[in-house]
């Protein structure tokens, strides 16, 4: 999938003219990349339109004029899209009640070590964890993921006949999802890109 460019990225001006229509085009899109997985924990696939949409917003809230600071932006989300045989998540833990933000996250420490997989067709992938969201004593409510798959991999899983799932297999959390066809679909899109 190809990167986001600086001429792709509107000025604060132009962004707000347009900023309703677009809102509303990514989040049509991104109901089809979601994907809960238990109680706490959400997946949103992205691609070069979520992308350039987080760009957009991280411009329009930090009120960014300066090229190198908006050339920055897009460099840092520009790891988000994914490469040739690969598929990228953000991952976020969704907890809603203040007190329980620390305790939850400080439960889910190690869950970036084989803890999530991507099944499908006898295949189990692990993701590659951004290792700037978190430490072995600290973990982000955002993470983000990447997961490289082989060639043979991407022709099972773009040919395969059992529905593609998501595992967590923490020992304080464990809970797995199942992809609905539409969601496997736009990640076989993106894996042909």
């Amino acid at each position: 999938m190809r990167k986001i460019e600086f001429s792709e990225v509107k000025n604060i001006y132009e962004y707000e003219k347009i900023r309703k229509e677009f809102r509303e085009k990514i989040i049509r899109i991104k109901k089809d990349r979601r994907i809960q997985i238990g109680d706490n924990i959400t997946l949103v696939f992205e691609n070069r339109d979520t992308v350039l949409f987080q760009i957009q917003e991280m411009i329009r809230i930090e009120r960014l004029v300066d090229p190198k600071l908006i050339q920055n932006e897009i460099d840092i989300y520009n790891e988000l899209i994914p490469g040739k045989n690969q598929i990228c998540a953000t991952m976020l833990i969704e907890i809603q009640e203040k007190q329980f933000i620390k305790p939850v996250l400080d439960s889910l420490i190690g869950l970036n070590r084989n803890c999530v997989f991507l099944e499908f067709e006898g295949e189990k992938i692990e993701p590659i964890f951004d290792q700037g969201q978190l430490t072995d004593d600290r973990i982000s409510a955002v993470q983000y993921l990447t997961f490289n798959f082989t060639e043979k991999q991407v022709a099972k899983f773009v040919n395969g006949k059992s529905q593609a799932k998501l595992i967590i297999n923490h020992k304080n959390y464990k809970a797995n999802a199942t992809f609905s066809s539409v969601q496997h679909k736009v990640l076989i899109d993106d894996l042909k890109e």
